[in-house]
């Protein structure tokens, strides 16, 4: 997976920039059904999850476009992309008010602000141990 990374960071901006426009086109499609699971007891919304991946994948890309070429990210850089990636998903989720048969959701926004600061830990993580592996590497 390591390897993945190093191999996409110099695409990472292209990525990045593809999935923003996939996010605010399906963002804008009229009327999509939410995925359900009807269980006995309740009803549990896959859209939540979809919305938690779908974020956490922006994130991800975000830092790794933003990261410099050693995979390091100050910490205000690294803070101000958590903060515009928030404001984003509150902005996508106002956006859908316009779009008929759409509708503002909180949960989706709390969805997407959990995808976005799982992800982000995970991303320090992970940047370590690719740094780890470039040094290691030489």
């Amino acid at each position: 997976m390591i390897r993945l990374i190093i191999w996409c960071k110099p695409f990472a901006k292209y990525i990045l920039a593809s999935w923003f426009l996939t996010i605010i086109i399906v963002s804008s499609i009229p009327s999509l059904p939410v995925l359900k699971i009807h269980t006995p007891r309740s009803v549990i919304r896959l859209d939540y999850l979809v919305h938690f991946f779908e974020y956490g994948v922006l994130a991800f890309l975000s830092f790794l476009s933003f990261a410099d070429s050693e995979f390091k990210l100050g910490f205000r850089k690294f803070i101000l992309i958590v903060i515009s990636l928030i404001l984003f998903a509150v902005f996508d989720e106002l956006h859908q008010k316009l779009i008929p048969g759409r509708a503002f959701n909180i949960k989706d926004i709390l969805s997407n602000t959990g995808g976005i600061l799982v992800t982000s830990a995970f991303t320090i993580v992970i940047f370590k141990s690719v740094v780890n592996r470039l040094k290691k590497s030489g």
